[in-house]
């Protein structure tokens, strides 16, 4: 992000455990995602990354003070946030939830909660 002009930080919390290979892919790929958008959209100043090990799930957000948008209420593809609709579909994927939380002038909020148990091993309690 330095190249970008941005301040990034990084932050975990919670007590770390192992994560199914299919989760951390998930989780790589929206956040990787989430700050090309950031580089190429949101003329940043300051961009937040949390990763937290939560008694749930795992939850990670991704905050930005640039310009931010309009998120259309139903968001698959429409104005042009084909990169939304491929998150959403990741984190589908896990049984994630994927919630942008955004307005003009406002940043930007992504956040991508995604429960344990879900892989198959996970779900019979094989760990």
């Amino acid at each position: 992000m330095r190249d970008a002009g941005a301040r990034f930080e990084f932050e975990v919390s919670g007590v770390p455990r192992p994560v199914a290979p299919e989760v951390e892919a998930v989780m790589g790929r929206v956040l990787q995602e989430a700050l090309t958008n950031i580089v190429k959209h949101a003329a940043a100043g300051g961009v937040r990354v949390r990763l937290a090990f939560e008694p749930r799930g795992l939850r990670l957000s991704v905050v930005d003070d640039g310009r931010g948008f309009a998120p259309d209420a139903t968001f698959p593809g429409s104005g042009g946030h084909w990169g939304l609709l491929g998150m959403r579909e990741r984190a589908a994927q896990v049984r994630g939830k994927l919630r942008i939380r955004s307005a003009p002038g406002q940043g930007t909020e992504l956040v991508l909660l995604v429960p344990h148990a879900t892989s198959r091993a996970d779900s019979a309690g094989l760990h």
